[in-house]
């Protein structure tokens, strides 16, 4: 005794102590992601549901037949299977049911059956499935442990997940908790809600407009991109295929979870042609009216470039190259703006560089190899084959132009509210200024002209100054040795034009039955166009 009370005593009292102390994890409660409406109303892209779980402590149930031939019939459970387990005499712990609705929970509740009780679990809900899926990427769980994956659930996990508590008490020798007993309380700090800049209307019907145009044309995939010009403010973003983050495990692909707009990247084609022609104006290498020639084909070497159509259309101005997007003519503004300056307005207007989005796994643009110095390198890059960026890169782009020539950060987190309320808003962010205003005017004047009078044509809408470009690119070989018959349509388009209130970008990959994008495009960014504005209630800038 003298041993254990006095030579041993602090061995001793460590080892009671470990064995009444009881420690408990409190988990936070994760913050929810919010799109908004127009009108500033918040609708929830993802939030939390608790799930019961009806629990048995056999031991407990005064009636086992009774209780079990009412739970057989209320939760659609085999009676005889459901009666052996509540006949344990010394069970206090069996799982009955899982994920249990509301209502039927609450019917059990109001029985108060001794030896019925409930666990309760916060589960991770998408309350639109898809929608939006690339945006918000999902939420994995293991055991008690969630971590964020892919998108803004991952972006941002530390910022949604908060911080755990903890609680310390005291538990008798059955290792239940004393409720008299000494106790700790670290309260837990829930997580923060994101407030997005996605409009919830804008997001519905662009993806209704991406899922139509990719049926229509058998598209293998496409995006669709809608943003503020004047701030780089996101209003929607989609590709598909899509997946549904509430049942994400059912996805064999994993390349599904991407989100291309920023992870993947292409050649775009003709679409960059109007950034060359705003380096070449604000340069004055070349002015709108500026002529040359067009023989229907451009040579280097042993190369041969030709037009689209393979047409030559004779004497053109600078407006009729981007009416009739002529490969040929974007050769001669390049020839005329110099390499040095065509390689230095390609890393101004953003294409060597990340936009600086908040979305994970954004990468560049692909524009080194033109340090080579190639002239057929530039001459391809003029027209848009060569090089290649991704989908948000190509929307800044042309999203300074359309904005009076600032290049903008594009971000789809408007503010993140912790649960105090207190509030980090974003700012937009001006990157820097690539061309004056004049030259940005006179690239939407060009711009609205090529709708009205080119291959964009179906793009209008009517009352409006629309500006747009489509573009349709070849797709390189894998094995690296020139171009399969495979094309990407791209149409990027804004409106009004000369004070716009959004840009859309739309992208098909691999479509079937018709090679250019101003078939496949034009009529989808019309009817997508024609929605915000009467969305926004935009008055007709055309009189």
């Amino acid at each position: 005794i003298f041993i254990m009370q006095i030579r041993s005593h602090a061995a001793y009292s460590a080892l009671a102590a470990r064995q009444h102390r009881l420690v408990r994890e409190i988990h936070a409660t994760r913050g929810s992601i919010f799109m908004q409406t127009n009108h500033g109303d918040r609708v929830p892209l993802a939030l939390n549901r608790i799930q019961k779980t009806l629990i048995a402590s056999p031991r407990d149930i005064e009636d086992p037949a009774e209780t079990a031939a009412w739970l057989a019939a209320l939760l659609s459970l085999d009676e005889e299977r459901l009666l052996n387990t509540l006949n344990k005499e010394n069970d206090a712990y069996e799982i009955i049911a899982k994920k249990l609705d509301e209502s039927l929970a609450r019917h059990i509740e109001e029985k108060r059956v001794p030896g019925l009780f409930f666990e309760e679990e916060k589960l991770r809900e998408y309350p639109y499935g898809s929608l939006a899926s690339h945006l918000i990427g999902f939420v994995s769980k293991d055991e008690e442990t969630e971590k964020g994956m892919y998108g803004l659930e991952r972006l941002l996990d530390r910022d949604l997940a908060g911080k755990k508590g903890i609680f310390e008490g005291a538990k008798d020798a059955a290792g239940f908790w004393i409720a008299l007993g000494r106790r700790i309380l670290n309260p837990p700090k829930n997580g923060s809600d994101i407030v997005l800049t996605v409009d919830l209307h804008i997001q519905v019907k662009a993806e209704e407009v991406l899922r139509n145009v990719q049926a229509a044309w058998g598209a293998a995939s496409g995006s669709v991109l809608v943003l503020e010009p004047s701030t780089g403010r996101i209003l929607a973003l989609a590709n598909t295929p899509a997946f549904d983050p509430n049942q994400y495990g059912k996805e064999k692909d994993l390349r599904v979870f991407l989100n291309t707009q920023v992870e993947g990247r292409y050649e775009p084609g003709s679409v960059i042609k109007p950034i060359v022609m705003a380096a070449a104006l604000e340069e004055n290498a070349v002015g709108p009216n500026t002529t040359y020639t067009d023989t229907g084909m451009a040579q280097f070497g042993s190369y041969t470039i030709r037009n689209f159509d393979g047409n030559a259309y004779g004497e053109q101005t600078m407006m009729n190259i981007l009416e009739k997007s002529l490969n040929t003519g974007m050769i001669f503004v390049a020839q005329k703006l110099g390499k040095t300056k065509q390689l230095e307005y390609l890393k101004r207007f953003g294409f060597d560089e990340k936009t600086g989005i908040d979305l994970p796994g954004e990468i560049g643009g692909a524009i080194s190899h033109l340090a080579s110095g190639r002239d057929i390198d530039y001459a391809t890059a003029a027209f848009g084959q060569g090089i290649a960026v991704t989908p948000m890169q190509l929307a800044s782009a042309i999203a300074a132009i359309a904005n009076g020539g600032t290049l903008m950060t594009p971000y789809i987190v408007e503010k993140i509210v912790d649960d105090s309320g207190n509030e980090r808003v974003t700012e937009p962010t001006l990157r820097r200024r690539v061309i004056s205003p004049e030259t940005a005017e006179t690239i939407s004047k060009m711009l609205v002209s090529a709708v009205r009078n080119g291959f964009e044509n179906r793009a209008g809408v009517k009352g409006y100054f629309v500006a747009g470009k489509t573009g349709t690119a070849q797709v390189s070989r894998t094995d690296g040795r020139g171009y399969s018959d495979n094309v990407i349509h791209t149409f990027v388009g804004y409106a009004p034009a000369f004070s716009p209130r959004f840009l859309i970008l739309l992208q098909l990959n691999d479509p079937k039955g018709n090679r250019f994008a101003a078939n496949t495009l034009t009529p989808a960014f019309h009817e997508l166009a024609q929605f915000i504005l009467n969305y926004y209630e935009v008055p007709p800038d055309e009189r």
